[in-house]
């Protein structure tokens, strides 16, 4: 099965699939000035190893815990 329709059966069904191993995103960030995003790197994404992606993650799954 294709991984399109994977996702699309997943949406569908609801059912529990590891998202991660299925697709990825691309985000582009709009309006957000250099200095902060300068500032998240050295202060946050510094401390992990895949950068400020992987420390976007983190925090996306943080705020939906919460």
């Amino acid at each position: 099965m294709s991984k399109q329709r994977q996702i699309v059966r997943f949406l569908q069904e609801n059912q529990v699939i590891d998202i991660k191993d299925i697709m990825f995103v691309t985000i582009t960030l709009h309006r957000v000035p250099a200095s902060l995003v300068r500032e998240f790197a050295l202060r946050v994404a510094i401390h992990y190893p895949d950068g400020i992606g992987e420390a976007i993650q983190d925090l996306m799954r943080n705020a939906i815990r919460e």
